[in-house]
């Protein structure tokens, strides 16, 4: 398997594009989640030649954007797994290796952001949110309800948003598209199936009701979706799950290529 894992990484700084690809080791860390935080990445490169390591040389008050996206995969069907952009970058010697680490946020932007507008309609209030954000677009939303009266939105994107979901909605923001859905909606009718046939390599856990299994990546299977699982060793667990958390973990030289999902039993279900 480690010989047809793939990975395709792109990088653009302010004077040149870094596209990193195998045989160029890298490892990845990956944090997703629906419930309303920004989603992280750390990436680690290996031997970057010089000028591309001081290209991505970045402090966290630095305001400088530079995105990141990251696909990964298998030889022939790599797909997105990150975008986002560089918070913080820095460079290592470790050995007889040079490492670059850089870390990522996407939708990193959302934390110096500020709006001051009034709206009419409900409708509208995702589009003065998206306007001041740069590199940001619409994802799946959630259908608002009508305005009584006149609205005035002031503050930052995070904090509007945290005051105007439902208690049964979560935003979140997915390769830079923000999202707001509802608990029972997804925003795919595409239900990829689990087993050990197609990569379930641990036994599934359940914690109060939230379940939790590990499989080897598979693009397929994000955040907001859903999957069928289906175990042999634990059958009590099968059943259709709505996807809220994903934590990817990958080597391309490494034994690391892996997903670990949780989230919750989602029969009764809706496409957002």
């Amino acid at each position: 398997m480690r010989f047809i894992r793939d990975y395709r990484l792109t990088i653009k700084t302010g004077h040149e594009t870094i596209k990193i690809s195998s045989p160029m080791r890298i490892n990845f860390n990956i944090n997703k989640s629906i419930d309303g935080l920004l989603n992280g990445c750390t990436i680690k490169i290996y031997n970057l030649k010089n000028s591309s390591r001081l290209a991505l040389v970045k402090d966290e008050d630095d305001e400088k954007y530079i995105p990141v996206s990251l696909y990964v995969g298998y030889k022939n069907k790599t797909e997105k797994a990150f975008r986002g952009n560089i918070y913080r970058g820095q460079n290592a010697r470790s050995g007889a290796d040079i490492i670059t680490t850089i870390d990522c946020l996407d939708g990193g932007e959302m934390l110096n952001a500020f709006i001051s507008e009034t709206i009419t309609k409900n409708d509208y209030i995702i589009e003065p949110i998206l306007k001041s954000l740069t590199n940001i677009g619409k994802g799946k939303i959630n259908k608002r309800q009508n305005l009584l009266r006149p609205k005035v939105l002031v503050g930052n994107p995070i904090d509007i948003l945290n005051s105007m979901t439902l208690e049964t909605e979560k935003w979140y923001i997915d390769n830079e598209q923000l999202n707001i859905i509802d608990v029972r909606q997804v925003t795919s009718y595409f239900i990829p199936p689990v087993n050990a046939k197609n990569g379930l390599i641990e036994t599934p856990s359940k914690q109060e009701q939230r379940i939790t299994f590990k499989i080897l990546i598979n693009p397929t299977i994000t955040i907001g979706r859903l999957v069928n699982l289906s175990s042999t060793t634990a059958p009590n667990l099968n059943g259709i799950y709505k996807i809220y958390n994903i934590v990817y973990n990958g080597d391309s030289y490494g034994s690391e290529w892996t997903q670990t999902c949780s989230g919750y039993l989602n029969s009764d279900y809706e496409v957002i």
